[in-house]
């Protein structure tokens, strides 16, 4: 084992730990390998054990994001198991709050401005894996009749594209001034949440 593995006894884990620091506070542009080394007090040489470029480490830290959005999303699930519609209406303002705590990470995740980030199985499982969460939620509404006939999927990128603008708009500051506390963001987002399940509950079967 390098020298660098040992002192840290997982240096992947506390180089994405560093690296999502990093993210946030110096945005893509200041995320470096160099950087990265400096933060966790490891050679130049010891990132590169784990991740061959800057592309390859950015894809893992969007994985990251994405495992942590699909962990929330079952967490809501799992606590309100008997209640479709509270779920759905949690789950949302749960994404608007994820995004909202780590702008630079969200944006990672979803804008990849980054070339060669996003070939990366890691990354594309991650993603699809919180899709799905966001399909059984759709999926429970849909056998709960919260929902209506139009398809899960079409359903899923409905309020994917709803809590998704909400959240650009809430870490873009394009709310403000009617909105500007956290807690204003999420009770507005919310409520535009529970806006398009009324639409969505009284959709017809199509596409």
């Amino acid at each position: 084992m390098a020298q660098d593995d040992y002192h840290h006894g997982n240096l992947r884990q506390a180089l994405l730990d560093a690296g999502e620091k990093l993210l946030e506070a110096e945005g893509v542009e200041g995320l470096s390998m160099r950087a990265l080394a400096r933060a966790t007090g490891v050679s130049h040489a010891a990132p590169y054990r784990h991740f061959a470029d800057k592309a390859e480490l950015l894809a893992a830290l969007a994985a990251r994001g994405f495992a942590r959005l699909a962990e929330a999303l079952g967490a809501v699930a799992a606590a309100q198991l008997d209640d479709p519609q509270r779920e759905y209406l949690v789950a949302c303002r749960r994404y608007i709050e994820l995004g909202m705590e780590a702008p630079a990470m969200y944006r990672l995740m979803f804008g990849q401005q980054q070339p060669g980030v996003g070939d990366q199985p890691e990354l594309a499982e991650a993603g699809h894996a919180a899709f799905d969460a966001l399909l059984g939620a759709m999926a429970r509404g849909r056998a709960a009749g919260t929902l209506g006939n139009v398809s899960t999927e079409a359903q899923a990128m409905a309020v994917w594209s709803m809590v998704h603008g909400i959240t650009e708009l809430a870490i873009s500051g394009r709310l403000a001034p009617c909105w500007q506390s956290p807690l204003e963001v999420l009770a507005f987002g919310e409520r535009m949440c529970a806006l398009l399940l009324s639409g969505l509950g009284g959709a017809k079967a199509g596409n």
